[in-house]
């Protein structure tokens, strides 16, 4: 994905690196109301976040976390 408009300016994405050595491409301003759309290399596991987050850097460590244990590669996430 490329840059997103919000309230009509751009936001570029953030890339927050894995402790499994890669990144994943977080879109939107985030925070613990916020609903979290989460990208998979395997199709049938995105969805939504059923967890809350405060900061990216939170929600890359849980997420891929889980992505490890089911062998998959976390590729994106996106709040609302």
């Amino acid at each position: 994905m490329t840059a997103q408009a919000y309230d009509g300016y751009y936001v570029e994405p953030v890339e927050i690196k894995t402790g499994y050595g890669y990144s994943v491409s977080c879109h939107g301003d985030i925070s613990e109301e916020s609903t979290v759309a989460m990208v998979f290399d395997d199709e049938n596991y995105d969805g939504i976040s059923d967890s809350s987050f405060k900061t990216w850097t939170q929600a890359v460590k849980e997420i891929s976390d889980y992505a490890e244990l089911h062998e998959l590669k976390l590729l994106e996430l996106e709040a609302d």
